[in-house]
Order: C-alpha cells, then structure tokens, then sequence
C-alpha cells in the first residue's frame, strides 16, 4: 500500500472508532436518564433490570469489541506508514499516532468494564 491508501484506511479506522461508541454512549444516556427519574432503580423488577444489564453488556461487548479491533488495525496502519519512506506531513504525524491509539483503546476498554460495574452496583446492590 501506498502512503494514500494508509492515510485513506486510517481515517475510515478512525471512523469506526467513533461510530463504535454512540449506541452506548446513547444506551448509558437513556439508562441515567431512566435512573435520574426514578424509572430505574434497584427496585424496579429484577426481570427488567436483568435486561437492562444484560442489553447494556451486549452494547458494550460488541461496541468494545469493535472499537478494539479498529484499534488494532490503525496501530497496524501507523506502523506501515513508519516504514513507508518520503511520508507528506499528515503521514509522518499519523506514524507518530501508535502510542496514543493504544492508549485510547485500552481507555476505553477500562472505561466500559467501569461503567458496567457501576450499573450493576446501582441495579443489584
């Protein structure tokens, strides 16, 4: 691959990235809502708040899933342009990106198990 074609496929990965997150940022949005009125608690039916987790663990686990796997790729892509030669300024940039990508993956694997872990307190406890 050409240096074009790595810059064009880290921007689509940067995309996934970012379309992995809304349905449960949308998701936790509804829950806190539904917790902040009283509609969710820990004593609303067990049946409901077993759905609820269960609805937020599948979001999240597909969600992570994805975004981890698009993380991996740009980490992929960012060393290949490390190894392309006479990279154009966005290119030199986005090689320099690993570190950061990484992080950001690994962040927001922790902050999803957090954020599960918290619901489950506040559903269960």
């Amino acid at each position: 691959m050409n240096e074009k074609e790595l810059i064009r496929t880290w921007n689509e990965l940067r995309a996934v990235r970012v379309r992995a997150q809304l349905a449960p940022t949308l998701l936790l949005s509804v829950i806190l809502a539904l917790g902040a009125t009283g509609h969710l608690s820990n004593s609303t039916d067990m049946a409901l708040r077993i759905f609820t987790m269960g609805l937020v663990v599948a979001g999240g686990v597909f969600a992570t899933t994805s975004m981890l796997s698009a993380t991996r790729d740009a980490v992929w892509v960012s060393d290949s342009l490390k190894a392309t030669k006479d990279l154009s300024l966005i290119g030199k940039k986005i090689s320099e990106e690993r570190p950061t990508t990484v992080l950001s993956g690994g962040l927001i694997a922790l902050l999803t198990t957090f954020n599960l872990v918290v619901l489950w307190i506040y559903l269960f406890r």
